[in-house]
């Protein structure tokens, strides 16, 4: 067999193969004596028909046939001869068979990408110690004491402070329009009758949830400022605003009581809160610190190799990236309409995301192979017992799932990642 490679873009390979008459002789006289054997022409009992009669009644399926056969069985074999590492086959064409002279097809592949690895060994990584202070324990508990506060109706001579619970009429205008007027996306921010409101950072807009502290029910105020030059709204960026405010009524909020708090948390004193608190907190600082590591790993890799990708893999990294980034848009609120306006700027995201990720994997694979990091069968079923504690599963059932799936490969594939990560801080520079 004969086989020709051209380079036709980034890891992109035409593959051009001939396999001449005596390696293609098997396949063609299987497949004659299947349609010697079961092909029906007039005038004839079945597996009586002469040879060349079957040839010129079923050339074209016996021709099919064959070709399908010898593809499936030299392609592999053709793209090993010419070293090619297929990681999607994009197009078959110009395949031609005849007995007396064999086949020849044309195969174009995406292809693993080639590069250098970077040294990355002692890779300069700085070890923080996690910690916990009792000021953070104090803060945390505070904010547990807010989250489970009671409100109460305000009299009329009450003076609203930070965290009560208000209800206002507001109008907020630009240049003398209705702020939706430039971006319909503003119009939950534009205007309100009757709209409630709890004084926290990032309930509202900041200028607004200020101007109330100190109001009563009842009380109306003027609201003048600037939109943030990083407004999530482009049209608003900077713009000037007036916003009218009218307190219609007031809840204010009342301290959690100790007793109260503990119920709620289902703990018998503060000393059991303070140290559970502090458990959960240092267990997150240590997953903080954890992932600070592995993102100045991450960033040294990625900033020290740069390399071309397979289209087929990119446009399928794209398109995982793009459904998890939809996602956690529609469990964050946003409507199909808010997802159409911001089209463009969710792909360009999803695209730059799914090639940092992409060439990542790259990187780490490429790694784990020179360093002969594998992946134990024990390892994966230790990891699928973990997901089926996690989901209150059985590993049975999360095994099942994963392989109906076909995310068998992923799973090693992540495990090994995983592996590779631990190894390259392991041999950091401290």
């Amino acid at each position: 067999m004969k086989v020709d490679t051209q380079n036709i873009g980034p890891c992109k390979v035409k593959v051009i193969v001939k396999a001449e008459a005596d390696e293609t002789r098997k396949e063609y006289g299987e497949v004659m004596k299947a349609f010697l054997r079961e092909g029906r022409v007039p005038g004839f009992r079945p597996g009586k028909a002469p040879r060349e009669i079957i040839k010129r009644a079923f050339h074209k399926e016996i021709t099919e046939e064959v070709q399908g056969r010898l593809f499936r069985t030299l392609y592999k074999t053709a793209l090993e001869q010419a070293g090619v590492k297929m990681v999607a086959l994009l197009d078959v064409n110009d395949m031609l068979f005849s007995p007396e002279t064999g086949i020849t097809f044309t195969m174009t592949v995406d292809t693993e990408p080639e590069f250098d690895l970077p040294k990355y060994k002692k890779i300069p990584v700085s070890f923080d110690e996690p910690a916990v202070t009792e000021e953070q324990v104090d803060e945390q508990i505070d904010r547990l004491r807010k989250a489970f506060a009671k409100f109460e109706e305000a009299s009329p001579e009450y003076v609203i402070a930070g965290g009560d619970l208000v209800s206002i009429d507001f109008n907020g205008l630009v240049d003398g329009q209705p702020v939706h007027a430039l971006d319909e996306a503003a119009k939950p921010i534009s205007e309100g009758t009757g709209f409630w409101v709890q004084i926290e950072d990032g309930r509202f807009i900041p200028e607004v949830l200020n101007a109330l502290v100190g109001m009563k029910a009842g009380d109306t105020q003027e609201v003048k400022f600037k939109f943030a030059k990083d407004h999530p709204i482009d049209a608003l960026r900077g713009k000037k605003a007036v916003y009218t405010v009218t307190v219609k009524s007031v809840r204010m909020r009342l301290p959690t009581q100790d007793a109260e708090l503990l119920a709620q948390v289902k703990l018998e004193s503060l000393d059991q809160l303070r140290d559970h608190t502090r458990a959960r907190m240092l267990e997150s600082a240590v997953q903080a610190e954890k992932h600070r590591r592995e993102q100045t790993v991450i960033e040294f890799l990625l900033k020290k190799a740069d390399f071309d990708l397979p289209e087929s893999r990119v446009a399928e990294e794209i398109n995982n990236t793009l459904d998890r980034m939809m996602n956690e848009a529609q469990y964050r609120g946003l409507t199909r309409e808010d997802l159409e306006k911001n089209r463009e700027a969710i792909i360009e995201n999803a695209s730059v995301t799914a090639k940092r990720q992409l060439r990542l994997r790259y990187l780490l694979g490429r790694i784990a192979e020179q360093e002969g990091i594998t992946v134990s069968d024990a390892e994966v079923d230790a990891k699928i017992q973990s997901l089926a504690d996690e989901y209150r599963s059985t590993s049975a059932q999360i095994r099942a799932q994963i392989e109906k799936n076909e995310r068998m490969g992923q799973l090693r594939a992540q495990l090994r990642d995983e592996k590779t990560m631990q190894s390259l801080l392991d041999e950091a520079k401290k």
